[in-house]
């Protein structure tokens, strides 16, 4: 069997797949037009360790190329299945494109982003340090499955990304009760606007946020103004504290002690 043969069959393994990366590497410029067929071709059964491994070899065989090309490619998949494991490729590609300063691969990141749940995606912005990415990652932040990364993401572009913060969590969508979904996404705004550092000017807009409907918003925007209020309105919070620590589980209630103590 010739040398790239065997090198693409190994890392297809399930077994020495890893290991298979650095043979098909080790094979050159040889090895890219199977490691493309690979990575193009359907997968109904959902498995995607054998495509995701051919993205790695193309990224260090420099075939950047092949990997934009792949993510522009139409993905018209209706089988759950084979869109998760679709997906699971997609977000490898993006990753493996993070680093490529590119002003093409940054607009298929941007539009690619407008898909939920494609962490690799949102990673690869994060990387980019992208202002105009932000509206996008924001949205991010009431899924799941890409709030974490999201958050990161949003940390990376810093201050540039407070005023949309604000404005997440302040804007209520839905009519009585709130989706679940908007509810983490307000929680996680605020979190993270607290992780920035909030500034005086934050407390002001998130201050009526104390009398939200939801316990956990109301104890964040509390959190701010214990750390960005002035003396008085220091107390104001405290106070609401107190009183939300009568009314919430255990949990937050903990949470909420040990904020009095750090601030008393």
């Amino acid at each position: 069997m010739d040398p790239v043969d065997r090198a693409i069959e190994k890392l297809k393994s399930f077994t020495a797949g890893d290991s298979g990366i650095i043979e098909v590497v080790a094979c050159g410029d040889r090895a890219i037009p199977l490691l493309r067929a690979l990575l193009f071709g359907r997968e109904p059964s959902g498995l995607f360790q054998a495509r995701v491994r051919a993205v790695d070899a193309l990224a260090r065989l420099d075939a950047h190329d092949i990997l934009v090309e792949y993510l522009n490619m139409p993905q018209e998949i209706l089988d759950p299945v084979e869109r998760l494991g679709e997906d699971a490729v997609i977000n490898a590609a993006a990753q493996a494109l993070a680093n490529q300063r590119e002003p093409r691969i940054l607009d298929l990141l941007l539009r690619l982003a407008r898909r939920p749940c494609l962490t690799g995606v949102i990673y690869a912005l994060g990387v980019f340090r992208e202002v105009g990415a932000i509206p996008l990652l924001v949205e991010a932040l009431a899924e799941d499955a890409s709030r974490v990364t999201a958050e990161t993401a949003l940390k990376r572009i810093g201050a540039s990304a407070r005023a949309a913060l604000i404005a997440a969590a302040i804007r209520r969508r839905d009519e009585p009760p709130e989706s679940e979904s908007r509810l983490r996404q307000r929680r996680s705004a605020l979190r993270l606007l607290l992780e920035m550092g909030a500034s005086r000017r934050i407390w002001q807009e998130v201050k009526p946020l104390m009398h939200d409907d939801d316990a956990q918003i109301a104890v964040l925007a509390c959190e701010v103004g214990l750390s960005s209020g002035s003396p008085s309105e220091k107390r104001e919070a405290a106070r609401y504290l107190v009183n939300l620590a009568t009314k919430v589980d255990w949990i937050l209630r903990n949470e909420i002690e040990r904020h009095l103590i750090l601030n008393m």
